[in-house]
């Protein structure tokens, strides 16, 4: 179960990669636009749920990962190891900062009412959203994971 979930996490990291860019393109593109569209919503929610979805699966791989129950047993020296570290706290407390910006920023552009003021929040919302992935992803570790 935890290679399943570890493949899952990691192949989904792109969707949100993806989505994040994605909406981020149409953000700036309809910087200068007098309509916010369907599809610039499709994009903010495509987003927005991918980071819901890989906030689960980490969650699940973080209950079930023999590395973090490993660590919980002698935190002290976990919090020692830097890579231990990451995994144990930084990682997860980041990510949850992510989906929160994430969120904020959907609640943010739904209660804007121009569509110029709610391209440049989402542009802001989930852009900080995405420099604090970019910030929280081990990039160490193997980029795909199979």
């Amino acid at each position: 179960m935890h290679d399943l979930l570890l493949i899952l996490h990691n192949l989904f990291r792109w969707l949100v990669l993806l989505s994040a860019f994605w909406v981020l393109f149409t953000s700036v593109r309809g910087l200068r636009s007098l309509t916010y569209s369907p599809s610039d919503q499709t994009a903010g929610r495509v987003f927005v749920s991918t980071m819901d979805i890989q906030l689960l699966l980490g969650i699940l791989l973080y209950w079930i990962s023999p590395l973090i129950r490993a660590a919980m047993t002698n935190f002290g020296a976990a919090m020692q190891a830097s890579q231990t570290r990451f995994f144990l706290v930084e990682h997860v407390l980041l990510m949850i900062v992510a989906v929160a910006l994430a969120h904020i920023g959907s609640v943010r552009i739904r209660r804007t009412p121009t569509a110029p003021v709610k391209h440049r929040q989402a542009l802001i919302w989930y852009g900080l959203s995405l420099l604090v992935v970019l910030l929280a992803i081990p990039w160490w570790r193997p980029l795909l994971r199979l």
